[in-house]
């Protein structure tokens, strides 16, 4: 089973949150305003059936929730000692 991380399901989250306020602010058509909604419902659904755990991690992001990924110079430095 294939996860993704929350930090990218909240980038994608509250991304299409802003897409159907700014639908609704600007007079989009209906119907992309109902699928921005929709997603909007859809993306917490999915966390919670997947970990129960990361849903409240959607909404209230953690500093202390998951250590950082390595970057390029860690694993280089890693592999060469």
């Amino acid at each position: 089973m294939f996860v993704l991380p929350v930090a990218r399901l909240r980038i994608t989250f509250y991304s299409t949150a802003v897409l159907a306020v700014a639908g609704a602010a600007t007079d989009a058509p209906l119907w992309s305003i109902a699928a921005s909604l929709f997603l909007c419902v859809a993306i917490p659904l999915a966390v919670a059936f997947q970990s129960p755990q990361h849903l409240r991690a959607l909404f209230v992001p953690s500093r202390a929730a998951e250590p950082a990924a390595l970057t390029r110079k860690d694993i280089s430095h890693a592999q060469i000692h």
